[in-house]
């Protein structure tokens, strides 16, 4: 009777996370650079009842008899989009292939991000939304114009003068970049699933090329969302049934005994 239940409860929490992952999908199908999290399920354990072959009367022949305990899902998955979008902002830059943009947060520690909303700080440091610093850091004279190479140059110059170098944007590489865990604020971190950062100039070593006044687009899929949906409510709904009927159940045979 318990192990139905508990089968049922686990069915509810596991529908409600890929609910919430949904959500989460659809809030931002519109962010640059974001990486839809995936829901990966698999089977619980398989508790014996009864095992095969035990004497009934005269049949000496039985089915194992038992349950599965629930489902497990995991969620620290991303699959990042490939298109790409115009912007009418020429700061903004997006990466033509693979390839993510390290920076360092606030606390100082280096995180990922395919989204490529650059701008200054109030110290002329390239910064990523949410206040992340390039990683390397490249920093804007006071008042020049500024521009990025697809190989990832960094030029700037008083305005109407030929622009210089003063720096370069490197980008991460990854084994599987699906593996990387969403810290939050669009930024991912790396993994034992993801594997160590490899940083390579745009351009070289499979990594893609920067293209300005552009930006990533998103990897949602809402088509796929609003599938995910109707099969996520469609289990919620199953496993609350199933606790229902039990519940019905478990109250008739109180009854009874009483």
């Amino acid at each position: 009777m318990f192990s139905v239940l508990h089968a049922a409860q686990s069915g509810i929490e596991v529908s409600n996370l890929w609910l919430n992952a949904i959500a989460s999908n659809v809030a931002n199908n519109q962010t640059p650079g974001y990486g839809e999290r995936l829901t990966a399920f698999s089977n619980g354990p398989n508790v014996v009842s009864r095992a095969a072959g035990r004497m009934v009367g005269s049949q000496t022949v039985q089915p194992e008899l038992g349950y599965t305990a629930g489902a497990f899902m995991s969620q620290d998955v991303a699959l990042f989009g490939t298109q790409m979008m115009s912007s009418s902002n020429p700061h903004d830059v997006a990466i033509n292939g693979s390839g993510f943009f390290q920076v360092k947060t606030a606390n100082g520690t280096v995180a990922y991000t395919r989204d490529g909303s650059l701008q200054e700080d109030g110290q002329g440091q390239l910064t990523l939304p949410g206040g992340s610093l390039l990683d390397p850091p490249v920093t804007v004279p006071p008042g020049q114009e500024w521009a990025i190479a697809p190989n990832g140059t960094v030029m700037a110059g008083p305005a109407g003068q030929p622009l210089k170098a003063i720096g370069k944007i490197s980008l991460a590489l990854f084994a599987n970049p699906e593996g990387l865990i969403s810290v939050g604020h669009n930024l991912y971190q790396a993994s034992l699933a993801s594997g160590p950062a490899i940083l390579a100039a745009p351009g070289t070593q499979g990594a893609g090329t920067l293209e300005d006044g552009a930006l990533n687009g998103s990897g949602v899929s809402l088509a796929s969302q609003l599938v995910d949906m109707i099969v996520a409510q469609t289990a919620y709904s199953a496993s609350a049934k199933v606790m229902s009927v039990q519940e019905t159940l478990s109250r008739g045979l109180t009854q009874i005994t009483t």
